[in-house]
């Protein structure tokens, strides 16, 4: 069963009071209220100090005509929606488009019909609550809207703190980070090890946004706390796959590239699972060699199947090592295609001056006419070796009150023992808790460790 109609408040504006009090009979009896006004500037009167649901407007009327009435009218009301329905004996398409342009709904001819006026006042009504709903929700999705970039401002505030640069800020590192929303779902972390190893992580989580982001806070803590302790990246990557295949769901994975860079020795330690190959350029010719991703992504293998394999790499001073994220390669332009590893390996290769190696990629981005479809990330490490002494001092949560001063302690490790056990990270761990003293680790070559105090 149809519900009746609601009753409105409906403005009638005409000159003649005859067809005032027709139109004011048929449409009482049809349940409305009904306003009367004898001319448009009696009819704009009434409109702001009575605000009627709907009006019917004569087109021709002294003083001021309907059309002008009509204009001031829907502009005071702005964005709600009055219906205006003409009354006019004018029959020619000029004067009947006249009606519409001065902001007429409709409009209908004399003499009145009774039913087709009660039919055009019911379609007028559901086109004004249609409008008056529309509105609502727009504003209602707006609301919504502005609290969730609010949640998210709070979020992202406490996820920087958690995801922080870390070291991202020495001076052989230049990066650039182009999110697709608010959140980042690709991640920069780096970090100096207590033996003054800098390593890096570049990821990438599936999807853009808060949902890439929640991943990326249990495995920034995962890093730069092993990081700090000495860990390798071995222990590192098992560490992360396990952590995220216990907590992210089926759906949900990081394509990742970790990086361990020794500069006393030379070489690069790297592991990469699911994102485009890395590169290492060699001097200012051009040369670069691919860092290839042969691993699967972390999260997806389970703690057995996990391969934490990692390749090392002979690195002379001047060498850099250069990242992305697929959003690079997928970037695509006006005919759908992919600006792809082809045109990066030409821009790598025409590269001469190594610090404005990022602003070309940009540039040949640009050029390509390219749209992001996904968080755009570039990572350049020089192989440039830091002073000892500017290395970030270890933090204390010790307040020294009670911690021994005057103390010694030597631990023996033998060579079956450091094939299958790094010690560092749990000797650390106990020197750490000594108040007020700087700790600096050495490596030899032999793979055993010597520990300086200051």
């Amino acid at each position: 069963m149809q519900s009746a109609p609601k009753k409105l408040c409906i403005l009638i504006a005409d000159d003649s009071a005859s067809d005032r009090l027709l139109l004011s009979t048929i449409v009482a009896r049809q349940g409305h209220r009904v306003l009367s006004a004898g001319n448009g500037v009696e009819a704009v009167a009434i409109f702001k100090a009575e605000s009627p649901q709907l009006i019917l407007m004569d087109a021709i009327m002294p003083v001021m005509d309907g059309f002008e009435a009509a204009r001031r009218i829907k502009a005071m009301a702005g964005e709600s929606l009055v219906p205006i329905i003409f009354l006019t004996s004018l029959t020619e398409g000029e004067a009947l488009a006249r009606c519409l342009d001065a902001g007429g709904d409709d409009f209908m001819s004399k003499p009145y019909n009774p039913l087709v006026l009660a039919a055009k006042i019911n379609a007028m009504n559901r086109l004004r609550v249609l409008h008056e709903t529309v509105r609502q929700q727009r504003d209602q999705i707006a609301r919504h809207h502005e609290y969730l970039l609010n949640e998210q401002r709070v979020a992202k505030a406490v996820f920087d703190q958690i995801a922080h640069a870390g070291c991202l800020g020495a001076s052989n590192i230049r990066y650039l980070q182009s999110p697709y929303a608010l959140f980042n779902g690709d991640l920069m972390l780096a970090a100096y090890t207590p033996a003054g190893h800098m390593q890096v992580l570049l990821g990438e989580f599936t999807g853009h946004g808060l949902p890439a982001a929640v991943g990326a806070m249990p495995l920034a803590e995962v890093f730069y706390g092993m990081t700090a302790k000495g860990y390798g990246l071995v222990e590192i990557l098992r560490e992360m796959n396990a952590k995220l295949k216990r907590i992210l769901p089926v759906d949900m994975f990081c394509c990742a590239t970790l990086l361990c860079i020794n500069l006393p020795q030379r070489q690069v330690e790297v592991w990469s699972g699911g994102l485009p190959d890395g590169y290492l350029l060699r001097g200012v010719q051009g040369e670069h060699v691919p860092l290839a991703s042969n691993h699967l992504p972390l999260g997806v293998l389970s703690v057995d199947a996990f391969d934490a394999r990692t390749d090392v790499y002979p690195l002379a001073p001047g060498d850099r090592i250069f990242l992305l994220s697929d959003g690079v390669l997928d970037t695509s332009n006006s005919q759908e295609e992919l600006f792809g590893a082809q045109r990066l390996r030409e821009v790598l290769s025409a590269n001469r001056e190594p610090q404005l190696l990022i602003e070309e990629i940009l540039e040949a981005l640009n050029e390509f006419g390219g749209k992001a479809r996904d968080d755009v990330s570039l990572l350049e490490v020089s192989a440039v070796e830091a002073p000892l002494q500017s290395l970030p001092a270890m933090m204390y949560s010790d307040s020294g009150a009670s911690s021994p001063l005057d103390w010694s302690a030597s631990f023996e490790f033998r060579a079956s023992t450091l094939k299958r056990f790094n010690p560092l990270p749990y000797v650390l761990q106990l020197l750490l808790e000594v108040h007020g003293r700087a700790l600096h680790c050495i490596w030899c070559s032999a793979s055993c460790t010597a520990m300086r105090w200051s």
